[in-house]
């Protein structure tokens, strides 16, 4: 599964380098999550855990509607990250739909807000086996700066919901701060 997902990966950075061809830009982004928050519900209590740092990968395709307005879609590859005080680690694998919207806050910063929303898988160390676990809703919001026509640095809040059942499906949230240096093809 690890080894299907690299290539994934791999094909979607692929594909997105050989965007400069046609009227969309690609974009990879590689990004670093500093801090992030897991919480669960388990019966009828909520449990919050701190996670550890953690790298991810990203690929996006956009399509100009205007000057202003780009959309498209990406990919994201988050590398495991480690709970802290548990052995058990985990990553999210998001695939979303995108809206970037050019929003000058000063004369000299090129600003954009960006949105994202789709489905994304959850995957699971193997130290932790017996669970049953699925993907679930992805959303972000976000704003960046584009230093000159091939790189930007972007900053975002997203959340990566899934569920864990061993016995019963319970709720598993994922939410971040993600800061990221990104390549423009």
């Amino acid at each position: 599964m690890k080894k299907t997902m690299i290539a994934l990966v791999f094909v979607l950075l692929l594909l997105t380098m050989s965007c400069s061809s046609v009227l969309a830009g690609g974009m990879v982004k590689l990004g670093i999550e500093p801090n992030g928050a897991l919480s669960t519900k388990i019966s009828g209590y909520m449990l919050g855990y701190e996670v550890e740092p953690g790298p991810s990968v990203t690929g996006e395709y956009l399509v100009a509607l205007n000057e202003k307005v780009q959309v498209g879609g990406g990919l994201e590859y988050q590398l495991k990250r480690n709970v802290q005080g548990l052995a058990a680690g985990f990553s999210f694998i998001p695939l979303y739909g995108t809206v970037k919207l050019k929003a000058p806050l000063s004369t000299n910063l090129n600003t954009y807000f960006t949105g994202k929303i789709g489905y994304n898988y959850l995957m699971l160390d193997q130290s932790v086996e017996g669970f049953d676990y699925g993907g679930g809703l992805y959303y972000g919001l976000g704003i960046g700066i584009d230093l000159n026509s091939k790189y930007a640095v972007e900053a975002e809040y997203s959340v990566n919901k899934g569920e864990l059942s061993y016995i019963l499906k319970q709720p598993f949230h994922y939410s971040k701060i993600r800061l990221a240096v990104g390549y423009n093809f």
